[in-house]
Protein backbone atom coordinates (compact mmCIF):
# COMPACT_ATOMS: atom_id res chain seq x y z
CA UNK A 1 0.00 0.00 0.00
CA UNK A 2 0.82 3.65 -0.84
CA UNK A 3 1.04 5.65 2.80
CA UNK A 4 1.20 9.59 2.77
CA UNK A 5 1.86 11.02 6.24
CA UNK A 6 1.36 14.50 7.43
CA UNK A 7 4.38 15.32 9.51
CA UNK A 8 6.43 11.84 10.16
CA UNK A 9 9.79 13.27 11.10
CA UNK A 10 10.18 13.56 14.60
CA UNK A 11 8.53 11.08 16.57
CA UNK A 12 4.83 9.12 16.66
CA UNK A 13 4.88 9.69 12.63
CA UNK A 14 8.51 9.12 12.55
CA UNK A 15 7.79 5.32 14.77
CA UNK A 16 4.93 5.09 11.77
CA UNK A 17 6.46 5.68 9.07
CA UNK A 18 9.48 3.13 10.13
CA UNK A 19 6.82 0.15 11.11
CA UNK A 20 4.81 0.76 7.50
CA UNK A 21 8.23 0.52 5.56
CA UNK A 22 9.18 -3.26 7.67
CA UNK A 23 5.28 -4.27 6.62
CA UNK A 24 6.40 -3.57 3.02
CA UNK A 25 4.46 -0.42 2.60
CA UNK A 26 5.57 2.67 0.15
CA UNK A 27 5.85 5.48 2.60
CA UNK A 28 5.81 9.15 0.92
CA UNK A 29 6.48 12.09 4.40
CA UNK A 30 5.18 15.49 3.84
CA UNK A 31 6.92 17.86 6.39
CA UNK A 32 8.70 21.45 6.22
CA UNK A 33 12.03 20.21 6.44
CA UNK A 34 12.99 21.38 9.90
CA UNK A 35 13.91 17.63 10.77
CA UNK A 36 15.77 15.59 8.60
CA UNK A 37 14.04 12.35 7.27
CA UNK A 38 17.01 10.31 9.37
CA UNK A 39 17.24 6.59 9.55
CA UNK A 40 13.82 6.57 7.47
CA UNK A 41 15.61 4.31 4.54
CA UNK A 42 13.48 3.98 1.50
CA UNK A 43 11.17 6.74 2.82
CA UNK A 44 10.29 9.66 0.31
CA UNK A 45 9.46 12.74 0.97
CA UNK A 46 7.74 16.33 -0.15
CA UNK A 47 8.75 19.36 1.37
CA UNK A 48 6.08 22.12 2.23
CA UNK A 49 4.44 24.06 5.02
CA UNK A 50 1.13 22.49 6.14
CA UNK A 51 -0.50 26.07 6.14
CA UNK A 52 -0.67 25.25 2.28
CA UNK A 53 -1.28 22.13 2.01
CA UNK A 54 -4.12 22.39 -0.28
CA UNK A 55 -1.79 23.72 -3.09
CA UNK A 56 -0.16 20.34 -2.99
CA UNK A 57 -3.12 18.37 -3.91
CA UNK A 58 -1.88 17.82 -7.72
CA UNK A 59 1.22 16.74 -6.81
CA UNK A 60 -0.65 14.09 -3.72
CA UNK A 61 -3.06 12.93 -6.05
CA UNK A 62 0.35 11.77 -8.32
CA UNK A 63 1.52 9.41 -5.36
CA UNK A 64 -1.82 7.45 -5.30
CA UNK A 65 -1.90 6.83 -1.52
CA UNK A 66 -4.19 4.27 -0.55
CA UNK A 67 -4.01 6.05 2.87
CA UNK A 68 -3.36 9.31 4.48
CA UNK A 69 -2.14 9.73 7.84
CA UNK A 70 -2.13 13.13 9.51
CA UNK A 71 -0.46 13.50 12.47
CA UNK A 72 -0.47 16.97 12.71
CA UNK A 73 -3.87 18.84 13.07
CA UNK A 74 -4.08 20.49 15.80
CA UNK A 75 -6.64 23.40 15.05
CA UNK A 76 -9.60 23.93 12.84
CA UNK A 77 -8.21 25.86 10.09
CA UNK A 78 -5.31 22.47 10.46
CA UNK A 79 -8.72 20.13 9.35
CA UNK A 80 -10.32 22.25 6.84
CA UNK A 81 -7.04 22.44 4.55
CA UNK A 82 -7.11 18.08 4.94
CA UNK A 83 -11.01 18.55 3.56
CA UNK A 84 -9.46 20.86 0.91
CA UNK A 85 -6.89 19.11 0.16
CA UNK A 86 -8.11 15.11 0.25
CA UNK A 87 -12.04 14.68 0.46
CA UNK A 88 -13.62 12.84 -2.55
CA UNK A 89 -10.64 11.38 -3.62
CA UNK A 90 -8.34 9.87 -0.66
CA UNK A 91 -9.54 5.92 0.23
CA UNK A 92 -8.76 6.38 3.86
CA UNK A 93 -7.69 9.17 6.16
CA UNK A 94 -6.61 8.57 9.81
CA UNK A 95 -6.21 11.16 12.01
CA UNK A 96 -4.26 11.24 15.08
CA UNK A 97 -5.84 12.79 17.77
CA UNK A 98 -5.40 13.19 21.87
CA UNK A 99 -7.33 11.71 25.02
CA UNK A 100 -7.39 15.18 26.23
CA UNK A 101 -10.87 16.05 24.19
CA UNK A 102 -12.43 14.13 27.20
CA UNK A 103 -13.79 16.13 29.85
CA UNK A 104 -11.79 14.39 32.28
CA UNK A 105 -8.99 16.53 30.75
CA UNK A 106 -10.61 20.02 32.03
CA UNK A 107 -11.35 18.48 35.53
CA UNK A 108 -7.95 17.59 35.49
CA UNK A 109 -6.82 20.91 34.62
CA UNK A 110 -9.33 22.69 37.20
CA UNK A 111 -11.04 24.04 33.65
CA UNK A 112 -14.15 23.05 34.36
CA UNK A 113 -16.67 22.74 37.38
CA UNK A 114 -17.90 19.36 36.67
CA UNK A 115 -17.48 16.90 39.01
CA UNK A 116 -14.19 13.96 38.26
CA UNK A 117 -14.87 11.66 35.82
CA UNK A 118 -15.15 8.08 35.65
CA UNK A 119 -12.50 6.38 34.46
CA UNK A 120 -10.35 4.53 32.46
CA UNK A 121 -12.27 6.49 29.54
CA UNK A 122 -13.85 5.01 26.62
CA UNK A 123 -14.76 6.31 23.56
CA UNK A 124 -18.21 7.20 24.86
CA UNK A 125 -16.93 8.95 27.51
CA UNK A 126 -18.10 12.95 27.72
CA UNK A 127 -16.30 15.66 25.68
CA UNK A 128 -14.74 18.71 27.14
CA UNK A 129 -17.14 21.60 26.95
CA UNK A 130 -14.05 23.97 26.90
CA UNK A 131 -12.26 25.49 24.24
CA UNK A 132 -8.87 25.86 23.19
CA UNK A 133 -7.04 23.94 26.57
CA UNK A 134 -3.84 24.59 26.44
CA UNK A 135 -4.68 28.59 25.61
CA UNK A 136 -3.91 29.73 29.13
CA UNK A 137 -0.04 28.21 28.36
CA UNK A 138 0.66 30.14 25.24
CA UNK A 139 2.92 32.76 24.93
CA UNK A 140 0.87 34.74 21.98
CA UNK A 141 -1.47 33.78 18.88
CA UNK A 142 1.84 32.53 17.30
CA UNK A 143 2.21 29.78 19.72
CA UNK A 144 0.89 26.47 18.64
CA UNK A 145 -0.81 25.96 21.98
CA UNK A 146 -2.86 29.35 21.59
CA UNK A 147 -5.44 27.75 18.86
CA UNK A 148 -5.21 24.00 19.60
CA UNK A 149 -8.56 21.95 20.04
CA UNK A 150 -8.53 18.88 18.40
CA UNK A 151 -12.49 18.28 19.20
CA UNK A 152 -13.91 20.64 15.96
CA UNK A 153 -10.60 18.98 14.01
CA UNK A 154 -12.17 15.50 14.75
CA UNK A 155 -16.03 16.74 14.18
CA UNK A 156 -15.79 18.24 10.59
CA UNK A 157 -13.44 15.34 9.87
CA UNK A 158 -15.75 12.60 10.71
CA UNK A 159 -19.45 15.13 9.32
CA UNK A 160 -17.65 15.26 6.03
CA UNK A 161 -18.88 13.53 3.09
CA UNK A 162 -16.53 11.69 0.77
CA UNK A 163 -13.77 11.50 3.15
CA UNK A 164 -13.78 8.13 4.93
CA UNK A 165 -12.15 9.29 8.27
CA UNK A 166 -10.53 6.90 11.78
CA UNK A 167 -9.56 9.01 14.67
CA UNK A 168 -6.99 7.87 17.05
CA UNK A 169 -7.38 9.46 20.44
CA UNK A 170 -3.82 8.96 22.02
CA UNK A 171 -2.84 8.60 25.86
CA UNK A 172 0.78 10.66 27.29
CA UNK A 173 2.72 8.67 24.55
CA UNK A 174 6.45 8.02 25.64
CA UNK A 175 9.44 6.17 24.20
CA UNK A 176 12.77 6.76 21.52
CA UNK A 177 12.53 9.82 20.37
CA UNK A 178 9.82 11.66 22.90
CA UNK A 179 10.22 15.53 22.67
CA UNK A 180 8.01 15.55 25.78
CA UNK A 181 10.57 13.68 27.49
CA UNK A 182 8.18 11.48 29.76
CA UNK A 183 11.05 9.08 30.78
CA UNK A 184 13.50 11.35 30.62
CA UNK A 185 12.02 13.99 33.07
CA UNK A 186 12.78 11.43 36.00
CA UNK A 187 15.48 9.07 34.25
CA UNK A 188 18.03 12.84 34.25
CA UNK A 189 17.71 12.75 38.36
CA UNK A 190 18.65 9.23 38.04
CA UNK A 191 21.49 9.72 35.84
CA UNK A 192 22.86 13.03 37.87
CA UNK A 193 23.08 10.83 40.92
CA UNK A 194 20.33 12.06 42.87
CA UNK A 195 19.60 10.45 46.31
CA UNK A 196 15.85 11.62 46.59
CA UNK A 197 13.18 11.94 44.24
CA UNK A 198 10.35 13.72 46.05
CA UNK A 199 6.78 13.30 45.39
CA UNK A 200 3.75 14.79 46.28
CA UNK A 201 1.08 12.44 48.08
CA UNK A 202 -1.95 12.87 45.73
CA UNK A 203 1.01 13.20 42.85
CA UNK A 204 2.21 9.95 43.54
CA UNK A 205 -1.43 8.37 43.71
CA UNK A 206 -2.38 9.39 40.49
CA UNK A 207 -3.24 7.36 37.76
CA UNK A 208 -2.01 8.31 33.86
CA UNK A 209 -3.11 6.34 30.75
CA UNK A 210 0.31 5.97 28.42
CA UNK A 211 1.06 4.36 25.27
CA UNK A 212 4.45 3.10 24.16
CA UNK A 213 5.17 5.07 20.87
CA UNK A 214 6.39 1.53 19.19
CA UNK A 215 2.80 0.40 20.66
CA UNK A 216 1.12 2.52 18.86
CA UNK A 217 2.94 2.49 15.85
CA UNK A 218 2.24 -1.19 15.76
CA UNK A 219 -1.54 -0.37 16.44
CA UNK A 220 -1.91 1.52 12.84
CA UNK A 221 0.02 -0.57 10.98
CA UNK A 222 -2.52 -3.84 12.28
CA UNK A 223 -5.15 -1.28 11.26
CA UNK A 224 -3.98 -0.63 7.96
CA UNK A 225 -4.18 -4.07 7.17
CA UNK A 226 -8.02 -4.62 7.70
CA UNK A 227 -10.19 -3.80 5.41
CA UNK A 228 -13.37 -3.61 7.30
CA UNK A 229 -13.71 -1.98 10.79
CA UNK A 230 -16.65 -0.41 11.68
CA UNK A 231 -16.07 2.21 14.33
CA UNK A 232 -14.40 5.78 13.33
CA UNK A 233 -13.33 6.27 16.86
CA UNK A 234 -10.59 4.35 19.12
CA UNK A 235 -8.81 4.87 22.02
CA UNK A 236 -4.92 3.31 22.26
CA UNK A 237 -3.50 2.77 24.85
CA UNK A 238 -1.12 0.90 26.73
CA UNK A 239 -3.21 -2.26 28.92
CA UNK A 240 -1.51 -1.26 32.32
CA UNK A 241 -1.48 1.93 33.72
CA UNK A 242 0.21 3.18 36.34
CA UNK A 243 0.14 5.90 39.32
CA UNK A 244 3.19 8.42 39.17
CA UNK A 245 5.05 6.31 42.23
CA UNK A 246 4.50 3.21 40.16
CA UNK A 247 5.77 4.81 36.86
CA UNK A 248 9.14 6.49 38.52
CA UNK A 249 10.20 2.98 40.77
CA UNK A 250 9.96 0.95 37.06
CA UNK A 251 12.27 3.52 35.62
CA UNK A 252 14.65 3.37 38.97
CA UNK A 253 14.47 -0.54 38.78
CA UNK A 254 15.64 -0.75 35.29
CA UNK A 255 18.01 2.25 35.76
CA UNK A 256 19.20 0.81 38.05
CA UNK A 257 18.93 3.55 40.33
CA UNK A 258 19.06 2.93 44.16
CA UNK A 259 17.52 6.04 45.61
CA UNK A 260 14.53 7.05 47.52
CA UNK A 261 11.18 7.93 46.01
CA UNK A 262 10.19 10.11 49.03
CA UNK A 263 6.43 10.82 49.31
CA UNK A 264 5.44 13.80 51.34
CA UNK A 265 2.04 14.89 52.11
CA UNK A 266 0.68 17.98 50.26
CA UNK A 267 0.12 20.55 52.74
CA UNK A 268 3.77 20.28 53.79
CA UNK A 269 5.01 21.24 50.50
CA UNK A 270 4.97 24.37 48.85
CA UNK A 271 2.41 25.61 46.25
CA UNK A 272 5.49 24.65 43.24
CA UNK A 273 6.02 21.56 44.37
CA UNK A 274 2.10 20.60 45.08
CA UNK A 275 1.59 20.92 41.14
CA UNK A 276 -1.93 22.95 39.54
CA UNK A 277 -4.16 19.90 39.02
CA UNK A 278 -7.12 18.32 40.34
CA UNK A 279 -4.50 14.54 40.43
CA UNK A 280 -8.24 13.55 42.17
CA UNK A 281 -8.85 12.99 38.47
CA UNK A 282 -6.87 9.99 37.37
CA UNK A 283 -6.62 10.34 33.40
CA UNK A 284 -6.67 6.39 32.41
CA UNK A 285 -7.82 4.80 28.96
CA UNK A 286 -9.75 2.08 27.60
CA UNK A 287 -8.61 0.37 24.36
CA UNK A 288 -10.59 -2.60 24.69
CA UNK A 289 -12.28 -1.57 21.76
CA UNK A 290 -9.53 -1.53 19.37
CA UNK A 291 -8.35 -4.64 20.50
CA UNK A 292 -11.68 -6.66 20.33
CA UNK A 293 -12.46 -5.14 16.65
CA UNK A 294 -8.96 -5.53 14.88
CA UNK A 295 -7.23 -8.62 17.31
CA UNK A 296 -4.75 -6.14 18.17
CA UNK A 297 -2.18 -7.17 20.98
CA UNK A 298 0.74 -4.62 21.85
CA UNK A 299 4.06 -5.62 20.74
CA UNK A 300 5.92 -4.29 23.92
CA UNK A 301 5.41 -5.40 27.50
CA UNK A 302 5.80 -2.44 29.73
CA UNK A 303 9.51 -3.33 30.98
CA UNK A 304 10.55 -3.54 27.28
CA UNK A 305 9.17 -0.28 26.11
CA UNK A 306 11.35 1.70 29.48
CA UNK A 307 14.13 -0.48 28.66
CA UNK A 308 14.45 0.66 25.21
CA UNK A 309 13.31 4.35 25.93
CA UNK A 310 16.31 4.35 28.60
CA UNK A 311 19.16 2.84 26.18
CA UNK A 312 18.25 5.68 23.26
CA UNK A 313 18.25 8.45 26.23
CA UNK A 314 21.28 7.31 27.42
CA UNK A 315 22.85 6.59 23.68
CA UNK A 316 21.33 10.50 22.52
CA UNK A 317 20.62 12.59 25.66
CA UNK A 318 17.51 14.23 24.15
CA UNK A 319 17.77 17.78 23.49
CA UNK A 320 15.76 20.10 26.25
CA UNK A 321 14.34 23.64 25.07
CA UNK A 322 14.82 26.76 26.97
CA UNK A 323 11.39 26.75 28.48
CA UNK A 324 11.62 23.29 29.99
CA UNK A 325 15.30 23.65 31.44
CA UNK A 326 13.88 26.72 33.29
CA UNK A 327 11.07 25.13 34.89
CA UNK A 328 13.16 22.04 35.32
CA UNK A 329 15.89 24.26 37.15
CA UNK A 330 13.14 25.59 39.31
CA UNK A 331 11.67 22.85 40.54
CA UNK A 332 14.97 21.37 41.35
CA UNK A 333 15.89 24.41 43.50
CA UNK A 334 12.27 24.14 45.15
CA UNK A 335 12.99 20.55 45.92
CA UNK A 336 16.28 20.81 47.07
CA UNK A 337 15.34 23.77 49.28
CA UNK A 338 12.47 21.86 50.99
CA UNK A 339 15.09 18.60 51.32
CA UNK A 340 17.52 20.83 52.90
CA UNK A 341 15.13 22.02 55.44
CA UNK A 342 12.98 18.96 56.51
Amino acid sequence: MRVLIIGGTRFIGWHIASGLIRAGHSVCVFHRGSTRLEGLDGVSEILGEKENLSSYRDRFRDLHPGVVIDCIGYTETDGRKLIETFAGWIPRLIFLSSCDVYRAHAVLHRATDDPVQATPLTEDSPLRTNVYPYRKYASGPEDWRYDYDKIPVERMLLAQSGLDTTVFRLPAVHGPRDYQLRVWEHLRKMEAGRKVILLSETFSKWLWGRGYVGNIAAAICHFLSKETVSSAVFNLSDPVALSQKEWVEQIAAIAGWTGEILIVPDEFLPDPLRGPYNFAQNWTIDASRFRTATGFTEAFTLEQSITKTIASNRANPPTVSVEQAERWREDDEAEERWLAGR
